[in-house]
């Protein structure tokens, strides 16, 4: 390959460049100060060279230039000119102060701070570009950086082949939505189009020559659709200008990619661009157009009378034109056309036109257009105009947020003013809680310490902290915050007083010559929680300690002779039998006795086919528990000695003359009918229902209901298949034994 030759122009041949370029756009700037500032980086960048071979000074020359294009004010031309010499060479900021003034200064730092952008997921990408915005603070700023961003991909052919598709990607990403969302169109195509070439290098050629083959072809149809709208103008006296309007090659495949067509099927490849005067000479021109060719329905949008979120104003309109082909026709004013192209950059010419539109959460970041437009004033000199304007731009809506990095790099939204302790909350609550301290751009600072943009957080916490401290509210400035804070005082005062409401009952219980893990579990207590609606037995006893339920009442309840002791009872009952000897009792033996009353435990609701294990109870004989339930294992912690042997009695189970109570929980998504399908499938099985109980709750925006069953069964294997058949229920979503 025939390396490229190399061409440096001379100091003065720049500057001069820079000038024709001031002149040829009419710019009423001041040349002296532009000239100091070229003089600056011209010597400050010195000895440095561009992957290219060119000198340095080229590129912020060349990005000066952009500016000029796009009939910038001096300050942020200068800035332009500056804004790789604090980052590059020995120059300070407070040197650039010190020559140009505070503002320049601030142009030239915002930049710097932008050089070195997060790499992050999809997911966040909007963050990043919303923190380009607000860490400028001046939207001249984002101007200058994407002029910046546009050079560099111009010469991106010198980069390495990684870093192509790296800053194409973060180009396309990043910095091509920006532009299109302050509405600088202009450099919004040339940037997608460039990175659409590294990173989709076969499709760009590919419909870079589909494009040429018919150019030809193009040309000539849209030279005659244009002349037939000049004729029909002029017959009408409106004067516009009528030109093709060229579609860029990533808009085109991305309208093949989103439509799934091929390049011959696209219907809007020839445009037109119609502009006039005034605002009613566009409605004037789209009836003489609609009155010339047959429009196509759907295809019409006024952006005049409801213009986009970043200011574009222009009617759209496809019309059938000549051979029947299908032509996009534009129509706006010169105001509006320059908007279209420069976007927010335009109205440092144009400040008197209004606009007003509904902004998203996100969008409003990019809103600031109107927002100057809306509230512009009529100061006298030109200089103070542009300075309110760029600090108006930035002002309210952008200064609500501040964007911060993890220290993995990854970007985080929170509000102004938010401390080190409020950016734990936001990444996680239980970080917030194990917060020990924090530090802020590698430095350790105090929790309260407020967060500025582009500051690189880092929280400590641990496993053994103690949890929030009763000055945190205080040091957090955040709503959410603050709520969580109070959330966790609040939770953690609920466990206290659950806990000695609990200690508080066993005590009472004691007096009374009762076993505090037996009593709770008696039905007398679940009755009353659910006279009371309590869900939870930590609630229950939280109402005991502060009160909000009588203790004496609930234990009135409880008030008996004191009962025999363990043994007495098991010696009772060995008494009624020879020991071991096993006897049925309606599908059940217990080790040892016979005659002894027994029930099934309702918690866990034995059924033939389970393992199963008794416990002696006070007074109610032995309740037979599944083998696996949680509070039997409970009652073995605390009393293993009143556990006795127990089995099914299979002889009489297989009689099928036995069957046996069993309780469960469906849940499911709530609708007519329900309960109604859930009987006849418990018909078919021939299952006889003893109770039946259902509660409506919300989760997730769903309604779900929650039906309780009771039904006397056989056996296990019976359940299961009954289990499987209301599982296929397309509403059935759980069910709980």
């Amino acid at each position: 390959m025939e390396q490229e030759k190399v061409i440096n122009k001379t100091s003065k041949e720049l500057l001069q460049q820079l000038f024709d370029r001031i002149k040829k756009n009419n710019l009423d700037v001041d040349t002296e100060e532009i000239s100091q500032a070229f003089t600056l980086a011209n010597e400050s960048h010195i000895g440095q060279k561009r992957k290219s071979g060119e000198n340095y000074i080229l590129h912020p020359v060349e990005v000066a230039e952009i500016l000029v294009d796009l009939k910038m004010d001096t300050d942020t031309i200068v800035a332009g000119i500056l804004h790789d010499v604090v980052e590059d060479t020995l120059i300070t900021l407070p040197d650039i102060e010190y020559i140009f003034g505070a503002d320049v200064r601030k142009l030239v730092d915002g930049v710097t701070k932008l050089r070195n952008l997060p790499r992050t997921d999809s997911k966040k990408i909007e963050n990043i570009r919303k923190m380009v915005v607000a860490m400028s603070e001046d939207i001249r700023v984002v101007i200058i950086k994407l002029a910046d961003r546009l050079h560099n991909m111009r010469t991106l052919k010198y980069m390495t082949p990684a870093k192509q598709l790296e800053k194409s990607k973060e180009t396309l990403e990043i910095f091509a939505p920006i532009a299109h969302r302050i509405g600088m169109s202009k450099i919004k195509s040339e940037l997608e189009d460039i990175s659409f070439r590294y990173l989709h290098p076969e499709e760009y050629q590919e419909i870079k020559e589909l494009v040429n083959t018919k150019k030809q072809e193009r040309e000539n149809y849209t030279k005659k659709v244009i002349e037939k709208i000049e004729k029909e103008l002029e017959k009408h006296n409106l004067k516009g200008e009528v030109t093709g309007r060229p579609k860029h090659l990533y808009s085109i495949y991305r309208k093949m990619i989103e439509k799934e067509k091929r390049f011959a099927d696209l219907n809007d490849l020839i445009a037109v661009r119609i502009i006039v005067n005034r605002e009613d000479e566009c409605y004037n021109a789209l009836g003489i157009i609609h009155n010339l060719f047959i429009p196509v329905p759907g295809r019409f949008k006024d952006y005049i009378a409801a213009p986009k979120i970043n200011g574009y104003q222009s009617i759209h309109t496809t019309v059938n034109g000549p051979d029947n082909q299908k032509v996009e026709i534009q129509i706006r004013t010169k105001l509006m056309h320059q908007i279209a192209e420069d976007g927010v950059a335009a109205h440092w010419k144009y400040k008197d036109k209004k606009y007003k539109e509904k902004k998203s959460k996100n969008e409003e970041y990019y809103a600031a257009v109107k927002k100057i437009i809306e509230k512009s004033t009529n100061e006298a000199n030109e200089k103070e105009k542009t300075k309110s304007f760029a600090k108006e731009v930035t002002g309210d809506v952008l200064n609500q947020t501040i964007f911060v990095f993890t220290p993995k790099g990854d970007v985080v939204e929170l509000p102004k003013n938010s401390t080190a302790l409020d950016f734990a909350f936001q990444i996680h609550t239980q970080i917030g809680y194990r917060t020990i301290g924090a530090k802020i751009n590698d430095r350790i600072v105090q929790l309260n310490q407020t967060l500025e943009n582009g500051d690189k957080v880092e929280v400590l916490t641990s496993k053994n902290t103690k949890g929030p401290g009763k000055d945190w509210i205080a040091m957090v400035n955040n709503h959410s915050s603050k709520s969580k804070i109070r959330k966790w005082f609040k939770d953690k005062e609920f466990l206290e007083k659950s806990k000695e409401g609990e200690q508080l009952l066993e005590k009472e219980f004691e007096k009374l010559g009762l076993k505090f893990a037996d009593v709770v579990e008696e039905e007398k207590v679940f009755l009353y929680m659910k006279k009371f609606n309590i869900s939870s037995k930590e609630i229950l006893f939280y109402k005991f300690a502060t009160g909000d339920l009588s203790l004496d009442g609930f234990l009135k309840k409880f008030e008996r002779k004191q009962e025999k002791k363990l043994e007495e009872v098991l010696e009772a009952e060995q008494e009624k039998g020879n020991k071991r000897k096993e006897r049925s009792q309606g599908g059940i033996k217990i080790s040892g006795t016979e005659n002894t009353m027994y029930r099934f435990a309702k918690c866990c609701s034995p059924l033939p086919g389970d393992e199963i294990c008794g416990y002696v109870t006070r007074g109610r004989g032995i309740a037979i528990h599944r083998k696996d339930c949680k509070n039997f294992e409970k009652l073995m912690e605390i009393e293993p000695n009143r556990e006795v042997e127990v089995y099914w009695d299979e002889e009489e189970i297989r009689k099928n003359t036995t069957r046996y109570q069993f309780n469960f929980l469906i849940k499911a998504y709530d609708r007519n009918g329900l309960l109604l399908d859930i009987i006849r499938i418990l018909n078919e099985y021939k299952m006889e229902i003893v109770n039946v109980n259902t509660n409506i709750l919300k989760e997730n925006g769903n309604q779900l209901c929650l039906i309780h069953l009771g039904i006397m069964i056989r056996g296990r294997e019976d359940f299961e298949r009954l289990a499987n058949n209301l599982k296929s229920m397309k509403d059935v979503i759980d069910i709980v034994k």
